[in-house]
Formats: structure tokens, C-alpha cells, sequence
């Protein structure tokens, strides 16, 4: 079993992500170096309905998350990799453009975990020949089944940790899918519920939203791992559709508006 879990390294990075799905929607090129340069990743969408809805479909800029390098006796000096997150002593969390090989080589990354399809994202370039490296082939939608691989990719992490392995999660941009991956495995292996995961997560990278889908699958798994549930899903006037409580903070400001508009329309 791996160690405590670490606490939130100090050194800052910034990094923008989308507050909903992954999945890209078409945008410019973003480079992120090494053999990941020209990646297309998400760029913000038009609000198409009402501004509401949009609110969880902007791109926003967040507050930084950082990590830190284990500093050299001779060399204290502590540096930054831009828009990876360390979440524990063993694994780390980031988007497609993140995923280069001299971040991986700095990192010490043995195993990585690609959950993109190939028409989204190709294999990522891997820092050595005997990398350790897994596909997750799914789409960021609420179709996808990705609890058909929560124990699969949980065993692989800690079977990596056990060997005292650095694993390395992805997506596009490491909002939805690879969040998703890595409660899944801090639930089994760590034994958490999923709200202190996900609180554990989202305090190191402040981005994560696993779409509404994923989160009702890790509730399912949360059961079957734990015997509790400790998320439940309550109803949202202003979008019309239940959500996870752990979003409850979020959606609080947008049914506050959506109560005083329908008051003044009430008074007309």
C-alpha cells in the first residue's frame, strides 16, 4: 500500500482547462513541446442556449496547481512542470499537451495512462523503451461505461506503486476522464470516499469535473468497494437536471440567480 497520502506541493504553475467535458470540440493548436507539439485541444464554445448553460461550458482561467521535484542534496532548488498535478507520492494527473517526454523524464514516469481514443489523441510518446504504457479507449460523454475499467487501471497504478513506479494519468485535459480514473483508484486503494477523493483531487487540481455520468458510475463503484455512498444527486432548477452534490458549490450562485429571475418575472 502506498504511502500517506502527500500534501499539495508549494511551487505555482498555471494551466487554463474547461470546467465541463474533455473531449475536444475543435480549436487551435497547443503546443506543448517534445513530441506532443501541434495537439489540438479544446478552445471555448459560443453559448448556444442560455447563459446559464454556459457557465459550465466556458474555458476558464483557474488558480494554479503545482509540482514539485524532490530537491538534490547539493541543489535545493525546487522547479515546476507546467500543468501536471501531483496527486500522491506515485501518480500524477494532466492534460494531452502535459504529457511530453522531458516532463515524464524529470517526473521519473514508469507507466502511463492514455484514457483518450485514437481520433482524438495518438499513443503518447513515451520517455523510455520500457515505459509501461495502457490505452483507455473512451469518449468523454455520458454514453461511455467507463466503470469497466476503474478496477483494471486501479490495479495497474498500485501495481506500478508497488514497485515503487511513477504513473502518469491523461486525457485531453485532464478534466473528466483521467479525474475520474484516479478517484476510482484513490476509492480502492487509498479507501476513500468519493467526496474526500474528489476533494483530495480538486485541492491539487482545482479544475477536475468529471462529467455527470462518471460520477454516478464511481458512486456505483464507491458501494461495491466501501458498502457507503457519500455523494448523492440533487436537482438543479436552473439547468433542469440533477447533479452530484460534490457540485453543489458551483451550481449554488447560478440557482440563486435563476430564483430572483423567475421572482422579478413573477412580479411583472
Amino acid at each position: 500500500m502506498e504511502d500517506p497520502i502527500t500534501p499539495k506541493a508549494t511551487s505555482d504553475v498555471r494551466e487554463t482547462a474547461m470546467m465541463g467535458q474533455d473531449t475536444p470540440g475543435g480549436g487551435e493548436p497547443h503546443g506543448g513541446g517534445g513530441c506532443c507539439s501541434g495537439i489540438v485541444l479544446p478552445s471555448s464554445q459560443p453559448a448556444k442556449t442560455n447563459q446559464i448553460q454556459a457557465l459550465l461550458e466556458r474555458h476558464e482561467n483557474l488558480p494554479s496547481v503545482s509540482v514539485a521535484a524532490t530537491p538534490q542534496a547539493s541543489n535545493p532548488t525546487r522547479y515546476s512542470i507546467t500543468a501536471v498535478s501531483k496527486l500522491l507520492r506515485n501518480l500524477y494527473l494532466c492534460g494531452g499537451s502535459a504529457a511530453t517526454v522531458p516532463t515524464m523524464k524529470e517526473l521519473g514516469v514508469t507507466l502511463v495512462i492514455n484514457a483518450t481514443t485514437e481520433t482524438e489523441l495518438p499513443n503518447t510518446p513515451l520517455p523510455c523503451d520500457d515505459t509501461n504504457y495502457m490505452r483507455v479507449p473512451v469518449k468523454d460523454n455520458r454514453e461511455t461505461d467507463l466503470d469497466q475499467y476503474f478496477n483494471q487501471v486501479a490495479d495497474r497504478i498500485e501495481e506500478e506503486s508497488q514497485r515503487n513506479g511513477i504513473t502518469l494519468v491523461h486525457c485531453v485535459v485532464g478534466v473528466s476522464r483521467s479525474a475520474s480514473l484516479c478517484l476510482a483508484y484513490l476509492i480502492k486503494y487509498h479507501r476513500m470516499s468519493i467526496k474526500d477523493a474528489y476533494q483530495h483531487i480538486k485541492a491539487r487540481r482545482p479544475q477536475i469535473r468529471p462529467n455527470v455520468a462518471f460520477v454516478k458510475q464511481l458512486m456505483e463503484f464507491e458501494f461495491k468497494q466501501t458498502g457507503r455512498r457519500s455523494v448523492s444527486m440533487v436537482y438543479c432548477h436552473s439547468l433542469d437536471q440533477e447533479l452530484p452534490d460534490l457540485y453543489e458549490p458551483e451550481f449554488r450562485t447560478m440557482e440563486m440567480l435563476y430564483h430572483k429571475f423567475r421572482r422579478n418575472i413573477a412580479r411583472r
